[in-house]
């Protein structure tokens, strides 16, 4: 069977509707077990070989392999179980199809994406074909959190010759990611009354200090061979302080989101902070801060200690090539080739498993965690044809 009698096979109602089942099951980050168990359940249906492994509780990862001749995974799909909460989404779990689009709570982020490599792994396994080599796709928990999902690929050693994350991309193919390191300042200063301010010493001040100095240090900018130039970038994106309205505040706390190119990581984004407040604390001895690795979630220390680091694979790969050959063939256009300024999990496969992974999926990527979430069909069907074509290329 070719590539084209494949195409033929699919049918695009089918998709729709899987990916419609999918969103409809509740999956807030903690709760992955329902739309784990969905896809184990459904992959198992087509003869595909199955493993569930709990993770954290009821919390478990999903492993479907379709065998190929050798014993080796060709291609590893990866996509995440869990979303983020629904908070003042309208209907977050209908799947109805609005203007082409799927509405609903992880539709973008990203069920359209995991959808669309099961039912390719579903449409391979029904097909009957002799695959070369293994085909598989990892369904991860908590990727909106803490990671421990894809850290579990690790422990469990999983190899594969490439990869391919799943998360939306525009249908663009992204060759690299950012790392992100949350880092968290705590000010200490000394509390007084409102109506004698110099009595006191104001932590929010320090804090605003800090920030206009922060704002003004030099980034590291990193070219991105065949692509473009990467940049460094951090955001306050938490403020907390003071007691009340009428006191120097004693305390605050702001947090940093703080974007990390190739060449950095947590720890050298931490240095780069904490230099900063000890030059601030030379021009006034009463400023008083210190800075750690820490994120309102995170409870894991193992992901503390760990961090979220930047990751690349060569524009000119063998996976990246693949995909570019098969979005030729299905849409008629060249492949937008670039990088993500966001993080995605192709960190734990390129710098723990030493997997070449790129991220290519459907959805426009702006609508994920919005209360606006929905899947452009088009995108859905496009990424389960070039899905296929892709894997066709590498292991068929």
């Amino acid at each position: 069977m070719n590539n084209l009698d494949f195409n033929h096979s699919i049918n695009d109602q089918n998709v729709i509707a899987y990916t419609q089942q999918l969103v409809r099951i509740a999956s807030v980050n903690g709760q992955e077990g329902p739309a784990a168990t969905f896809i184990a359940d459904t992959c198992r249906q087509f003869g595909l070989q199955v493993r569930v492994s709990a993770v954290d509780r009821e919390r478990p990862n999903v492993l479907v392999l379709l065998p190929g001749e050798s014993e080796a995974i060709g291609l590893l799909f990866h996509g995440h179980t869990d979303t983020v909460p629904f908070l003042s989404m309208k209907d977050p779990l209908s799947g109805e199809i609005i203007d082409g689009q799927i509405w609903g709570r992880g539709s973008v982020d990203q069920k359209g994406g995991l959808a669309a490599a099961a039912w390719v792994l579903m449409t391979l396994a029904r097909s009957g074909v002799r695959l070369k080599k293994c085909v598989a796709l990892a369904a991860v928990i908590d990727e909106e959190s803490e990671h421990r999902g894809s850290v579990a690929l690790v422990d469990d050693q999983l190899q594969a010759e490439a990869a391919i994350v799943t998360e939306p991309s525009d249908l663009q193919l992204l060759v690299a990611n950012k790392g992100t390191a949350p880092i968290r300042i705590n000010f200490t200063g000394v509390l007084a009354h409102g109506s004698n301010p110099w009595v006191g010493v104001n932590a929010i001040e320090m804090a605003a200090k800090t920030i206009t100095r922060l704002n003004s240090l030099p980034m590291r900018y990193v070219e991105i061979p065949g692509i473009g130039t990467m940049k460094a970038t951090f955001n306050i994106g938490l403020i907390e302080g003071g007691t009340a309205y009428n006191n120097v505040a004693d305390r605050c706390s702001i947090w940093l989101d703080r974007r990390t190119v190739p060449g950095e990581d947590q720890f050298t984004a931490l240095k780069q902070v904490e230099e900063t407040l000890e030059q601030l604390q030379v021009e006034d001895p009463k400023f008083k801060a210190e800075a750690e690795i820490a994120r309102p979630d995170w409870k894991w220390e193992r992901i503390r200690q760990r961090g979220l680091k930047p990751a690349q694979t060569p524009p000119d790969s063998p996976v990246a090539l693949a995909i570019s050959k098969a979005h030729q063939s299905v849409t008629g256009h060249q492949v937008s080739i670039g990088y993500t300024n966001g993080y995605n999990d192709g960190d734990f496969l390129v710098n723990d498993l030493s997997i070449p992974t790129v991220n290519y999926g459907p959805g426009e990527s702006p609508r994920s965690h919005t209360v606006e979430e929905m899947l452009n069909i088009d995108h859905l069907l496009t990424a389960v044809r070039v899905y296929l074509h892709t894997a066709l290329s590498l292991v068929g």
